[in-house]
C-alpha cells in the first residue's frame, strides 16, 4: 500500500514540474487580444517575473508575445535578448503560426539592425515553416517587410510582387488602411518603373477609396498620383490634382517636397517656393537631400543665383552621408575594370610571368587607390557622426532636465490629482532623478554610457504614457469611458491624459514626436467634435474631466 502511494505522490510531483505555471492562462489571453490593444499587452507582459515562468514552452511563449507587444508599440529591438527563448524552443517544437511568427520577428530584428541579407533569409524562412498556418495577418506583414528590403536594391519587380502578396493577404484580414497603403506601394513601383497603364490602373482603384481612406493614406496616395501626374500627366491634370491634394489633407500633414516639385514642373515657381517653405528638416537623410535639391533648382529659376549656389552647397554637404553606397560602387568598378584589364594583357602578352606581374601591380595599385578614397571618406563621416551624436545627446539632456522640472511643479502645485495618477507621475519622476544623480555623481561629459541611459529613460517615456491611462481608467473611468465611446484609440486616450495631468500643448509633445503630436491633436479634436479654433485643446480635456467628478 505504501508503494503505490509514494507512485502517486511521485506522479503528482513530476506532472506538477512539467506543467504550466500561473502565467500561463494569463499569456493565453494576452494573446487573444495583442492586436487590438498592444500597449495593455506590453503592460501585462512586463509585469510577470520570468522567475516564475515553468519549462521552455511557456518561457518561448512569453518571449514571443513580448516581442510582439515591443514591436506593436514601436519599440525596435536589434538584439535577441527577449526573443531567443522563442527561437531555441519553436524551431524544433509549436505550431505552423509558433514558427511563422517567431521567424518574421526575428527577420525583424535583423532589419533593425540594418542587417537585410539575414533578415530576408528569416523571413523566407517564415513562409516555408509557416505554410499551413492561417495567421493571414502575419503573412502579410512579412511580405510587408520583405518590400521594404527590395526597395532599397532597387529590385521594382519583386517590390511590386511583394506589395501585391502583401495587399492580397491584408484584403483577406480585413485590415483596409494597410490594403490600401500596399497599393499605393504598388502605384509609387509602377512608377518607377515607367509603366503608366498599371500604374493608372491601381490609381484607379485607390480612387474608388477615398472616402474611406485615413489622413495618412491621403496623403500617400496624392504624393504618389501627383508623382504619377509629374512623369505622365498634364500641366491642368497637375495643377488640379494640387488643389485636391490641399483641400483633402490637413495643412501639418502635406507632404509639402511633393508639392513643390509638383509647382516646379509646371513653371509656377513662386507658389513652388512657397509651398517648400513649410518643410521641416528631419532626420531622414534622403528627405533633407530631397529639399536642398528642390530649393536649389527654385532658386535658380526666380533668378536668385547666389541662393542657388548655396543651397547647392548644402545639398553637396548632405549627399556626403550617401557615400557609403558610392564607395561600394567604386569598390565595384575597380574590380570589373580591373578584370577587363587583366583580359587584355591576356591577349597581348603571351608569356606568364608578365600577366602576373602586370595583374598584381594593376590590383595593388587599385587597392591602394581605393582604400585611401575609403579612409578618408570614412574618416569624415566618423568625424560628422560624431558630432551630430555629441549634440543629440546634449539636446536629450537638456530635455529631460525640462521634463523632470514640469513634473516637479506639476506635483508641487496640483492638490487635485488622484492617488494613482499621482503615483504613476512620482514613478516617472523618480526615474529621472535617478539618472541626474547617477549622472552628476560622476561629475564627467555625456559617455557613451551615459547617453544608452538616456536613451532608455527616453523610450520609457511610452511606458509612462499607458501607466497614466491606467492610473485614469482607476480613478475617473467615467472620463476613460467618454474617450472610449468617442472612438479614440489607447494612445490617444494616454495623449489626452497627459492634458489631464496639466501638462501644457508643448510639455505633451515633449513625450512624444513633435509631428506626431500635432497629428495626434488634430485627430483627437476631430472625434471629440472640437473645432481647430474652438478652443484650447488642454484646457477643454480638464473641463471635460472636472465633468464626470
Amino acid at each position: 500500500m505504501k508503494h503505490y502511494i509514494s507512485i502517486i505522490i511521485l506522479a503528482i510531483f513530476l506532472f506538477s514540474c512539467n506543467g504550466h505555471s500561473k502565467h500561463w492562462e494569463t499569456l493565453s489571453q494576452v494573446e487573444s487580444y495583442i492586436e487590438e490593444k498592444p500597449d495593455s499587452a506590453l503592460v501585462t507582459l512586463e509585469q510577470i517575473d520570468l522567475s516564475e515562468l515553468s519549462g521552455k514552452e511557456e518561457k518561448a511563449k512569453h518571449a514571443l508575445l513580448y516581442s510582439m507587444a515591443l514591436d506593436k508599440n514601436f519599440v525596435d529591438k536589434t538584439d535577441f535578448e527577449v526573443l531567443q527563448p522563442a527561437i531555441d524552443y519553436y524551431e524544433d517544437n509549436g505550431s505552423a503560426t509558433d514558427k511563422l511568427r517567431t521567424y518574421y520577428y526575428q527577420g525583424r530584428i535583423y532589419q533593425n539592425a540594418g542587417n537585410d541579407a539575414l533578415a530576408m533569409e528569416s523571413f523566407v524562412k517564415a513562409l516555408s515553416e509557416g505554410v499551413e498556418s492561417d495567421d493571414v495577418l502575419t503573412q502579410a506583414r512579412i511580405y510587408f517587410a520583405q518590400s521594404k528590403i527590395y526597395y532599397s536594391l532597387y529590385e521594382w519587380d519583386n517590390f511590386i510582387e511583394a506589395n501585391k502578396k502583401a495587399a492580397a493577404c491584408f484584403q483577406e484580414a480585413g485590415v483596409s488602411n494597410s490594403y490600401t497603403n500596399c497599393i499605393i506601394r504598388i502605384i509609387n513601383g509602377y512608377t518607377l518603373k515607367e509603366d503608366s497603364e498599371n500604374a493608372l490602373q491601381y490609381i484607379d482603384e485607390c480612387k474608388r477609396q477615398l472616402g474611406t481612406m485615413s489622413v495618412n493614406r491621403l496623403t500617400d496616395f496624392y504624393s504618389s498620383y501627383l508623382t504619377y501626374l509629374i512623369k505622365n500627366g498634364s500641366k491642368q491634370e497637375v495643377d488640379s490634382t494640387i488643389n485636391e491634394y490641399l483641400n483633402a489633407v490637413p495643412v501639418t500633414r502635406i507632404d509639402w517636397l511633393t508639392i513643390s516639385n509638383a509647382y516646379i514642373q509646371i513653371e509656377q515657381f513662386d507658389n513652388a517656393l512657397d509651398a517648400v517653405s513649410h518643410y521641416n528638416e528631419n532626420p531622414d537623410v534622403t528627405e533633407n537631400l530631397k529639399y536642398q535639391a528642390l530649393i536649389s533648382e527654385i532658386y535658380e529659376h526666380l533668378g536668385r543665383y547666389q541662393e542657388a549656389l548655396d543651397a547647392y552647397h548644402k545639398y553637396m554637404l548632405a549627399s556626403d552621408s550617401l557615400d557609403y553606397a558610392v564607395i561600394r560602387q567604386d569598390t565595384k568598378f575597380v574590380e570589373e575594370r580591373h578584370n577587363l584589364e587583366l583580359q587584355t594583357l591576356k591577349e597581348k602578352e603571351s608569356k606568364m610571368g608578365v600577366i602576373l606581374c602586370s595583374a598584381l601591380f594593376i590590383a595593388i595599385l587599385l587597392a591602394i587607390i581605393v582604400f585611401i578614397r575609403y579612409r578618408l571618406k570614412v574618416n569624415r563621416m566618423e568625424k560628422a557622426i560624431a558630432e551630430q551624436e555629441t549634440e543629440k545627446y546634449r539636446l536629450l539632456y537638456l530635455q529631460m532636465e525640462e521634463e523632470r522640472d514640469n513634473l516637479t511643479n506639476l506635483l508641487a502645485q496640483s492638490d487635485e490629482l488622484a492617488p494613482d495618477v499621482k503615483t504613476a507621475v512620482g514613478k516617472r519622476l523618480e526615474l529621472l532623478n535617478k539618472f541626474f544623480t547617477a549622472f552628476i555623481t560622476n561629475n564627467s561629459d555625456i559617455d557613451r554610457t551615459a547617453s544608452k541611459e538616456m536613451e532608455d529613460l527616453l523610450a520609457n517615456k511610452d511606458t509612462f504614457m499607458v501607466s497614466t491611462k491606467l492610473a485614469f481608467a482607476g480613478s475617473h473611468p467615467k472620463f476613460i469611458k467618454y474617450l472610449e465611446e468617442r472612438g479614440l484609440t489607447d494612445w490617444e486616450i494616454s495623449y489626452c491624459c497627459l492634458y489631464a495631468l496639466g501638462l501644457k500643448g508643448k510639455e505633451v509633445g515633449s513625450y512624444i514626436k513633435m509631428r506626431s503630436h500635432y497629428n495626434n491633436s488634430s485627430e483627437v479634436r476631430e472625434k471629440l467634435g472640437i473645432n481647430e479654433h474652438d478652443t484650447n485643446l488642454g484646457i477643454y480635456i480638464r473641463k471635460l474631466l472636472k465633468s464626470f467628478e
